[in-house]
């Protein structure tokens, strides 16, 4: 037996004997969807990043879906999953994006959560996110007009700590009092924004004890432009 119909056999023992042999029930429970699923068991590409990042998926043994042996009960195989898992997007030379997730590219350019920091020529070529699609639809995100970017400075704490990961939404319609990144002049920032009846948008800093509000007015010589809309954020704890 070849390594990818080891594999295959290996996922059909772990859904017989951890899943009551219910293939419904293993997608309930790993998100993995149908259709991968149904061409992982019969003819889709089975790489070794598939395999690992599904045992990731799953809560197998690492390896597992290497092994030669077969399990004899679902006891050798460790404690039942429990609770749904979060899937694992892994992408290599062999492995697709699946259909229900969307990839988000990442650009180089910093957006300043402090003073400011030049605006840089974005380039695509960046590590991208993931979100899932269902997500960007729920809120109305249009999956083309979505990027990612890194934070600096610490103008947004405790909001957005420095070095955090946001999700943004391209958009020049401010949303009161949400979160956006904007741009004046030379320089980029990450700010809470808020529409004035004279006209102006207040620029506020959640970290509001070392940062002023600054104000920007129609005519102003650094015309604000409003980039888009900060929707998620990831950053360590």
């Amino acid at each position: 037996m070849d390594t990818v119909q080891n594999r295959r056999a290996r996922l059909r023992e772990w859904i017989d004997l951890k899943c009551d042999g219910s293939q419904a029930r293993f997608v309930s429970l790993t998100g993995i969807n149908q259709g991968e699923l149904s061409g992982l068991l019969k003819s889709k590409s089975f790489g070794e990043k598939k395999a690992r990042a599904l045992e990731a998926q799953a809560g197998m043994p690492r390896m597992f879906l290497d092994q030669l042996e077969t399990p004899r009960s679902a006891a050798d195989l460790g404690p039942a999953i429990q609770t749904p898992l979060r899937p694992v997007v892994v992408l290599g030379e062999e492995d697709e994006v699946p259909d229900d997730v969307i990839a988000i590219p990442r650009y180089t350019v910093r957006a300043s959560a402090g003073y400011g920091a030049p605006v840089l020529d974005v380039d695509v070529k960046g590590t991208p996110n993931f979100c899932r699609a269902a997500w960007a639809q729920r809120n109305g995100y249009k999956p083309g007009q979505l990027f990612s970017i890194v934070t600096i400075g610490d103008s947004m704490e405790p909001t957005i700590p420095e070095g955090a990961s946001l999700i943004v939404h391209r958009q020049e319609e401010i949303v009161n009092g949400k979160i956006h990144i904007i741009c004046r002049g030379n320089e980029c920032f990450v700010k809470r924004l808020y529409k004035q009846l004279d006209g102006s948008v207040l620029i506020h800093s959640d970290n509001e004890k070392l940062y002023k509000d600054m104000e920007a007015r129609p005519g102003d010589p650094d015309v604000l432009h409003v980039v888009g809309l900060v929707v998620s954020m990831s950053a360590n704890l």
